[in-house]
């Protein structure tokens, strides 16, 4: 009789184990596999910061050891959830082998030259400050989401202005004009004026009901446009991040996150502006001696993106 309920208490036992192990690995799977939202194929080359986890597919169930601050391809980002935390994985190739990373782990390698001076800075940029204007008109999206797709960079076009000025003449002037744009952007601030919940007015009627839209008032010195063009890559990438959207090059289907006006007035039209190509361009070649555009802040912007 002993021996009978010793071996139903194994039994139970047993499958107490066996019930506790299925949950378990549940629980275990349940954590670690991550749902993409989006992912997008890029180009790039990096460095893994030390310390940095490596692991061998998105569900993360296995770590793998590579040398610390190896170079590394990377070829694609994933922007994931897991338990209703977001983050943004990079597949990186190493040795022939595709691997898969935070990109807070790793750090792109720019050449082109400003973009490397603001890398060897640390990426800084300004804080973004608010000081939404009552004056202009709230006007929902017109995407399926009620979010907006992209951003819209502009240059303000005029020398020896300020980012106070030109938020003056804007105010002053929109009852006339009906032309705003959502923030402001110089080398020390950048200055939000309009709430990005809703569309902006600076860029034509195929473009305002779908994007972020900021202005760079015109800088002088090389650290000024450097910082400059730093903040407007952070606050870009700060607005993809905020609504879950890739870095990617705006396109001549419409297709894109990116643009410049210039690129809404070639691929949207409704608009005849060619800002900032040549503010960016002439600027970067006076003062860096180098070339200046949409790719090479495209790059800038995914650099601040990976470390969000």
């Amino acid at each position: 009789m002993a021996k009978r309920r010793k071996k139903q208490n194994l039994i139970y036992l047993s499958l107490i184990l066996i019930v506790a192990t299925i949950i378990g690995g549940s629980f275990f799977y349940s954590h670690h596999i991550r749902k993409v939202s989006n992912s997008y194929a890029v180009s790039e080359t990096a460095m893994l910061n030390i310390g940095a986890k490596v692991y061998n597919s998105l569900s993360a169930i296995q770590r793998v050891s590579l040398p610390e601050q190896v170079t590394v391809k990377v070829n694609r980002y994933y922007l994931t959830s897991a338990n209703k935390n977001k983050e943004t994985f990079a597949r990186i190739n190493y040795n022939g082998k595709n691997y898969f990373v935070r990109t807070t782990d790793i750090e792109l390698k720019m050449d082109n030259t400003i973009n490397n001076y603001l890398n060897q800075s640390g990426l800084p940029h300004a804080k973004i400050t608010k000081q939404i204007s009552s004056i202009f008109e709230q006007r929902g999206y017109s995407t399926s989401s009620g979010v907006p797709r992209g951003v819209v960079i502009h240059d303000t076009g005029n020398e020896n202005t300020t980012t106070n000025s030109e938020v003056s003449y804007m105010k002053q002037n929109y009852s006339s004009t009906q032309v705003f744009v959502h923030t402001f952007i110089d080398n020390q601030q950048i200055l939000n004026i309009a709430d990005t919940k809703y569309m902006a007015e600076g860029a034509g009627p195929n473009a305002n009901p779908y994007f972020v839209q900021f202005e760079m008032p015109h800088e002088y010195t090389a650290a000024s446009f450097a910082n400059g063009v730093g903040n407007a890559a952070y606050y870009t990438a700060y607005i993809l991040k905020q609504n879950n959207l890739p870095v990617t090059k705006g396109t001549k289907d419409g297709g894109g996150t990116v643009w410049t006006h210039a690129m809404i007035s070639s691929y949207l039209g409704g608009t005849d502006h060619e800002d900032p190509i040549s503010y960016w361009s002439t600027t970067a070649r006076k003062l860096f001696g180098t070339t200046y555009n949409i790719d090479s802040f495209v790059e800038l912007v995914q650099a601040y993106y990976n470390q969000m």
